[in-house]
């Protein structure tokens, strides 16, 4: 008896596709809610800007161990006299200092627009 000699199984000559990728869903929606987010707090920012500190003080609190303390005050920090006119108007500021568990201290402070006040 002779032996047959072994052949290499026979190749199709048609390129082989790769399998179709499927982008699930749950990728996208991600994305979306992620979006939206960065979105309203952009539009947070604008409205209320010591809003969105509380949020962006919490973020950088997590490397640093929390937040140990706040501290917020306001006061009037000038009255302005109105040019031609005997009203007067105040610019109030917040002062917000956070100090973290490590020992680190954020100061941020923010000036409101011009109010009609009795400055004396």
């Amino acid at each position: 008896m002779s032996a047959a000699p072994n052949k290499p199984p026979a190749q199709s000559t048609s390129p082989s596709k790769p399998p179709a990728k499927r982008r699930s869903i749950g990728c996208n929606l991600w994305l979306f809610i992620l979006a939206m987010l960065a979105l309203s707090l952009l539009g947070l920012s604008f409205l209320q800007p010591t809003k969105l500190t509380v949020v962006q003080e919490f973020i950088i609190g997590i490397p640093r161990g929390g937040i140990r303390e706040t501290i917020e005050t306001t006061s009037v920090d000038s009255c302005i006299r109105v040019a031609g006119s005997n009203e007067l108007l105040s610019v109030t500021r917040t002062r917000r200092v956070t100090t973290y568990n490590n020992g680190s201290v954020l100061e941020l402070i923010f000036s409101d627009p011009p109010l009609p006040a009795q400055c004396n």
